[in-house]
């Protein structure tokens, strides 16, 4: 046939009869479309009248899950689903893709609307809500140029969460996900020292001076709510959620990101134990955390009660997290009559106490965690030994400045019990060195006969010295590859505060 006619490779008319048939084809989609469009307002409209049929048959309004008066015209979930009816999920798609494109973009206008549409079309998938807590905590809290901006889209995050939690109080993956982002991003973030610093001060009394209020549209959190009253107590309208700190009270300082994570983690802990599964998160993890929470909680303790030394005795505070372990010895060698101003020191004296009392709690959790994870227990007990070193670091600590500011008995008294617990460290800090930081090629040579890094704690105390000083010996002499030397230093440096410490007591005649 000729080209007016003829057939294209695809089966379809060309040239001639191309006009004619697309001009067809056209008109079908247009009726296709119209069609479309019309099935759609009538399911509106049916859904509609479905909605208030049911409300008027029940006497109250729709609603799956507590009334929350949030965006999109002050619908909760259930009628905005009921409304939608099939909708939903195209719906739901088109949000996802738009959102996560601004996300790569860095475009966040509207973002925040559509993660909230997001969250009211799927309550009900516990995966989405995590998610979105993640991507606001991390993915876009990183986007932002300045501290201060960062810290308010994290707290926007843990608003998030809270409103699925007033949705759905008590879900494991909701509580789960709140003391994480405390703990591992306020309390663990690269800038950690400038959220720990505002999470402290904002859950003391302070004004909430803001233009709206909370559930209205626009509102966002430009800081912590106050969580605590002038004497450090939790407010009561708090003490069910943070009903795991009430027995760490006062907390005159204001709280910690980790103290925050620790209690959440804790209910998460409970709610496992109660039967609920979290729907990423192993058995596991979720039981270890509260244990970990605790020891880093008081780990923040030690350190600034370091800090609060430091400066009370004129030493220059570092402000490098790296250089933590640096703020060891700079004040170890102080006389015990180089007694500070009490105001000066009074922060690192209760920082100590505080220490100490949640070092005992952790030890407990690790070890219950212990009798039902027993996969865990080579690590574990590493945490514990750690723990018993810091425990007696801290009442030692405490005890030595607080005979600073004694005097007569109780300054004897103090310091007797300063000396005994800096002993424990002294030798616990050396344990540590022997048992878990020695080259296993060095152990023949360095051990008794018949005993090796595992069975260390048959190893007589008084002889850890030596074995250390050996070990330094052949490093040095044999220029081998030290594996251990970053681990080293942070248990040579409790060694040695400990001692340096024991010989001012001792010259001070304790």
């Amino acid at each position: 046939m000729t080209s007016g006619g003829s057939m294209t490779p695809s089966g379809s008319m060309s040239n001639d009869n191309a006009g004619t048939s697309g001009s067809a084809t056209d008109g079908n989609r247009v009726k296709g479309r119209v069609t479309i469009v019309a099935v759609m307002i009538i399911a509106l409209v049916a859904a509609g009248f479905t909605r208030h049929v049911a409300e008027a048959q029940r006497g109250a309004p729709a609603a799956g899950t507590t009334q929350t008066g949030t965006n999109l015209s002050n619908m909760n979930s259930f009628a905005l689903a009921l409304l939608l009816g099939g909708l939903r999920g195209p719906l739901v798609m088109i949000l996802w893709t738009s959102s996560e494109a601004q996300k790569t973009e860095k475009n966040l206008e509207d973002f925040d609307t559509k993660v909230e549409w997001i969250r009211m079309l799927q309550p009900e998938f516990d995966t989405v809500h995590i998610f979105q807590i993640w991507n606001k905590a991390y993915n876009i809290s990183v986007q932002m140029a300045s501290n201060a901006n960062k810290y308010i889209t994290i707290l926007d995050a843990i608003e998030y969460a809270k409103s699925v939690n007033r949705e759905r109080p008590n879900n494991i993956n909701i509580i789960y996900q709140i003391g994480s982002v405390y703990f591992d991003k306020l309390g663990g973030a690269s800038e950690k020292a400038y959220y720990r610093k505002r999470v402290r001060e904002e859950t003391l009394p302070h004004r909430t001076d803001t233009k709206l209020n909370r559930g209205e549209p626009g509102w966002r959190p430009l800081k912590m709510d106050p969580m605590l009253d002038e004497r450090g107590m939790i407010l009561p309208q708090y003490k069910d959620e943070l009903v795991h700190l009430v027995q760490f009270q006062p907390f005159p300082y204001g709280l910690s990101p980790q103290a925050l994570g620790y209690n959440y983690f804790k209910r998460a802990q409970e709610l496992q134990e109660a039967g609920q599964r979290h729907a990423q998160i192993s058995d596991l993890v979720i039981d270890s955390r509260p244990g970990l929470a605790l020891r880093m909680w008081a780990e923040e303790e030690i350190e600034r009660g370091r800090n609060v030394e430091l400066a009370a005795f004129g030493n220059e505070v570092p402000t490098d997290p790296d250089q933590r372990f640096e703020k060891e010895l700079p004040t170890a060698d102080v006389s015990l009559t180089a007694a500070p101003a009490r105001a000066a020191v009074q922060e690192a004296l209760y920082s100590y106490n505080q220490a100490a009392r949640l070092l005992e709690a952790a030890q407990r959790e690790y070890e219950r965690h212990l009798l039902k994870h027993s996969i865990n227990r080579n690590t574990y007990e590493f945490h514990i030994e750690h723990i018993k070193n810091l425990q007696h670091l801290a009442r030692g600590d405490h005890d030595f400045l607080a005979a600073q500011l004694a005097t007569g008995p109780e300054r004897d008294r103090l310091a007797a019990s300063a000396a005994d617990h800096y002993r424990k460290a002294l030798r616990q800090a050396e344990y540590i060195l022997v048992r878990y930081h020695i080259d296993d090629r060095f152990v023949p040579e360095l051990f008794p006969p018949g005993t090796s890094r595992l069975t260390a704690d048959k190893i007589p105390p008084e002889m850890y010295r030596q074995i250390l000083l050996g070990n330094r010996q052949i490093l040095r002499q044999t220029n081998e590859f030290d594996q251990f030397a970053e681990d080293r230093v942070e248990y040579e440096r409790y060694a040695d505060r400990a001692a340096m410490r024991l010989a001012q007591l001792e010259k001070a005649g304790h």
